[in-house]
């Protein structure tokens, strides 16, 4: 099948037009990878090429010290660097493991019975408007969300600084505090408006007479979702979790705010603070920058350079693009699902 018709590709203006199209997509393919490639090669140089300007576009003298450096820090066996850290690198690792882990298997069931429900199960007015609400939050901005998210975190269900008293006594509202753990992370982002959205797109496709015999054989409302929805949703669901891996596994600004002890933090938010020793932002004083000076000269000796950050910045990314490399084949028949609705 070709992209225009035979008549259509004679005509000057259309040919140019494609071209045009091409050299776009060309660009946009080059501008998302180029920040991978300058990563990974920039892992292979030394400290000294690292710094040199204009930099270099392969290592002169390509080597694995950065990548046996964390390696001893994934290991724990690089006690100065470790001054900076709470913990081996595994930990921050297995913190964001444990992060995605209960964000997908929370969230996506949720979620996907949600749409369910909002497309087969529910009708009239109040489908509509619970269609309607859920999908006003995804036109809400995140930073809106984050002051009362951050107070629910602090004392959950009320939205306060503190819990309110019980009228007449001096006890609290029960509450409970998700603050500086990683359920504070998980909670916000178990429902997400756009799969909501995926989902329920897709149900919506499913003829309502399959969901009628099924009812009329006896079945339950749970094994007809089960046994029939399910199996034909595979790459929808996949579409779904390799979305809400990547989200869960990558996000930064929300552990920041609600996490504060360190053997807690995910890899993103330790890479980011590992990355501050080098960038010495923010300084305000002559202690202060002799302090951080010392610190980063600490880490240099130690083997810790630009290198080492970047092979962190490539295990970092790893786990998304193993995953997409898994649900390759469900994510493109998902897509074209999408695609032809």
């Amino acid at each position: 099948m070709t992209l225009f018709p035979q008549v259509g590709r004679k005509q000057p203006a259309l040919r140019v037009g494609w071209w045009v199209v091409v050299a776009l997509l060309i660009l946009g393919i080059a501008l998302h990878l180029f920040p991978f490639y300058f990563m990974l090669i920039t892992s292979f140089k030394s400290g000294q090429e690292v710094m040199q300007f204009p930099p270099t576009w392969w290592p002169q003298d390509p080597n694995f010290a950065g990548w046996n450096l964390v390696w001893s820090l994934v290991q724990g066996g690089n006690t100065v660097a470790e001054q900076f850290l709470s913990g081996p690198f595994w930990l921050y690792f297995a913190n964001s493991l444990h992060i995605t882990f209960w964000t997908l298997i929370l969230g996506i069931p949720i979620t996907s019975l949600a749409a369910y429900s909002n497309s087969k199960l529910q009708g009239g007015r109040i489908a509509r408007w619970s269609f309607l609400f859920f999908i006003g939050t995804l036109m809400m901005p995140a930073a809106l969300t984050l002051v009362p998210n951050y107070l629910l975190t602090r004392n959950f269900p009320w939205a306060l600084p503190e819990a309110p008293l019980i009228p007449g006594t001096d006890y609290e509202f029960f509450h409970v505090q998700f603050w500086d753990t990683h359920w504070a992370v998980i909670l916000p982002a178990v429902f997400q408006a756009f799969n909501f959205l995926l989902f329920k797109g897709f149900f919506d496709t499913i003829p309502d007479s399959v969901i009628q015999a099924a009812r009329v054989d006896g079945g339950s409302e749970f094994n007809i979702f089960r046994r029939i929805v399910l199996p034909m949703s595979v790459p929808v669901y996949a579409v779904a979790i390799w979305g809400a891996f990547s989200g869960a596994w990558d996000q930064f600004l929300w552990p920041l705010i609600v996490l504060q002890s360190p053997d807690k933090m995910p890899a993103s938010v330790e890479i980011y603070q590992l990355l501050q020793q080098f960038t010495q932002a923010g300084t305000t004083s002559a202690q202060q920058a002799g302090v951080e000076s010392q610190q980063m000269q600490q880490l240099l000796d130690a083997g810790l350079s630009w290198n080492g950050l970047m092979v962190l910045g490539i295990l970092q990314s790893l786990p998304v693009f193993i995953v997409f490399i898994i649900c390759r084949e469900y994510l493109l028949k998902g897509i074209r699902i999408r695609g032809l609705k």
